[in-house]
């Protein structure tokens, strides 16, 4: 449901007018988001290159089925993710690619503490840098390897008793997206939210089609 909110998100930004407040910004693949965190166990950033896969991420190009033709930092400052962290556990990322900052939305503040967060963001805020150092022209930033800063808000609204993070996460990113506040989003509403936004993907996306996993570009 993560893939498909995402998706939603994607083709909605395409419209005319666009529901969001900024063109400005973007909503990381699913996949994406997996292969970062999964390609960051052999980084080294002295030795690092981006392959024809990451290349195609930051231009807007890839995957095939999110192409936005926006670059990275040229034409978005901003790029949403959903993060699946300890093995059970939603949040929703922030990543100010002008700021180099990530900003965490996490509905269940007890479950991870704050170290433990850093870490779980570790592959974002130490290769992002590295792509844009080695994407974006030095006139355009400063080529710099130093990890992005990454913090996690105290106030936003929380899931008690757990079990609707991934809904939490979802409307994190749409709010965010939008403009709005948070307002409305409570557990004495998240069951309604999670049954109008079950329909709203469903209309908008239908079944998940992940073509793209099963390509041999995907490297």
């Amino acid at each position: 449901h993560m893939w498909s909110a995402m998706h939603m998100f994607y083709k909605r930004s395409l419209c005319d007018p666009s529901p969001y407040h900024s063109q400005r910004i973007a909503f990381l693949d699913q996949w994406v988001v997996t292969k970062i965190v999964s390609d960051f166990k052999e980084f080294n950033p002295k030795t690092w290159k981006p392959t024809d896969t990451y290349k195609g991420i930051f231009n807007g190009t890839y995957p095939y089925d999110r192409v936005t033709n926006k670059k990275w930092l040229h034409d978005i400052d901003h790029l949403y993710a959903c993060h699946f962290v300890n093995g059970n556990h939603w949040v929703a990322l922030d990543i100010d690619l002008g700021k180099e900052t990530i900003t965490v939305y996490d509905s269940i503040l007890s479950l991870v503490d704050d170290k433990e967060i850093q870490n779980f963001c570790r592959p974002f805020a130490k290769m992002i840098p590295s792509i844009l150092s080695t994407m974006v022209s030095a006139t355009v930033r400063k080529k710099s390897e130093k990890q992005f800063t990454v913090r996690r808000l105290k106030k936003v609204p929380q899931n008690d008793p757990p079990g609707d993070c991934g809904v939490y996460t979802i409307k994190y990113i749409e709010c965010l997206a939008i403009g709005c506040t948070f307002e409305g989003l409570r557990d004495e509403t998240i069951q309604v939210l999670r049954r109008k936004l079950a329909a709203e993907i469903y209309d908008s996306v239908g079944e998940p089609q992940i073509t793209h996993l099963f390509t041999d570009t995907a490297k």
